[in-house]
């Protein structure tokens, strides 16, 4: 039990708000976004106030990009930068569960030096 809510709390993602498309697409034609970062099916809005957004897109992507394409056209002295990057994760799911194991068998292991020695001792 308490590995699953080791590797639930490792494995959290951070707190940015998820919004409909149509919002992102609102939020994007009304000048409000600086900035469009898309990876795979994820597109991450960054507002000019510095909030974050967060939509999930259709593959491949035709919608988000092309509404920043059509913005970047019609006002092309307040652009919006546009980013593609790749979905692969760094680190896959087994490298998260190792480390998120790693420090509970450290403690088992030191525990086990304790028992060990002590056992020794007497």
């Amino acid at each position: 039990m308490g590995l699953l809510l080791l590797y639930a709390y490792r494995s959290q993602a951070p707190a940015v708000p998820e919004v409909d498309v149509t919002r992102a697409l609102a939020d994007i034609n009304s000048g409000q976004v600086r900035a469009v970062t898309i990876a795979g099916s994820k597109a991450t809005l960054v507002f000019r106030t510095g909030a974050t957004e967060r939509t999930t897109v259709p593959q491949p992507d035709t919608i988000v990009g092309r509404a920043v394409a059509d913005y970047n056209a019609t006002h092309p002295s307040q652009l919006i930068d546009l980013t593609y990057e790749s979905d692969t994760q760094p680190v896959s799911v087994i490298g998260s569960i190792i480390l998120s194991l790693l420090p509970v068998l450290l403690i088992g292991g030191f525990f086990y030096y304790l028992m060990m020695r002590a056992r020794r001792g007497s």
